[in-house]
């Protein structure tokens, strides 16, 4: 009887420091997850839209990507447009059509591979700009204006940044024939 308040007592201590760790995996470092940047009301998607100067000056076709967690999942749909260098529309914009749309949940391997594009595409904020008529945009940006930031222009590590996202989603790469 007398060893069952140091019992309570070695419990009570436990429990708490376990509670100092929530949010950290079992290494003791953070856990990086997409449900911590959605808020509670899952209002919130993450766009991230990419256009390709197909056409040179003119421009090219539209990717983009959505994602968002619905159900404590979370969830991406993709969009491809496919273009016509030589069909404008009234206004001197090219016409896009919808070629592709796919729609699934998105593996942790995935999701980490969304982190690390976020993470490369904001590390190109630090290279020089690059100015001209013909280049490929590539933005993120969220529904609540919370967050946005892009890069434009024709180096190499901004295309390969994507490619290596779509290749981890299972999609094609895209390549740019008309530079």
């Amino acid at each position: 009887m007398k060893f069952l308040p140091l019992i309570f007592l070695l419990i009570f201590f436990i429990s708490c420091s376990k509670k100092e760790n929530l949010g950290k995996g079992n290494s003791g470092q953070p856990e990086y997850s997409f449900k911590n940047i959605f808020s509670f009301d899952n209002e919130d998607t993450i766009f991230i839209k990419s256009r390709f100067a197909d056409c040179g000056e003119w421009g090219g076709h539209d990717e983009i990507i959505k994602v968002y967690q619905s159900k404590r999942r979370i969830e991406l749909t993709y969009i491809k447009y496919k273009v016509n260098c030589g069909k404008m529309d009234s206004s001197g914009s090219l016409i896009q059509i919808r070629d592709t749309t796919r729609h699934f949940i998105l593996s942790d391997s995935q999701q980490l591979s969304l982190m690390n594009y976020f993470n490369n595409l904001m590390k190109s904020k630090f290279i020089d700009k690059e100015y001209g008529n013909s280049g490929n945009s590539f933005l993120i940006e969220d529904s609540k204006e919370q967050l946005r930031f892009s890069q434009y222009g024709n180096n190499t590590l901004f295309l390969n940044n994507y490619n290596t996202l779509m290749q981890s989603l299972g999609f094609s790469k895209v390549v740019i024939r008309n530079e």
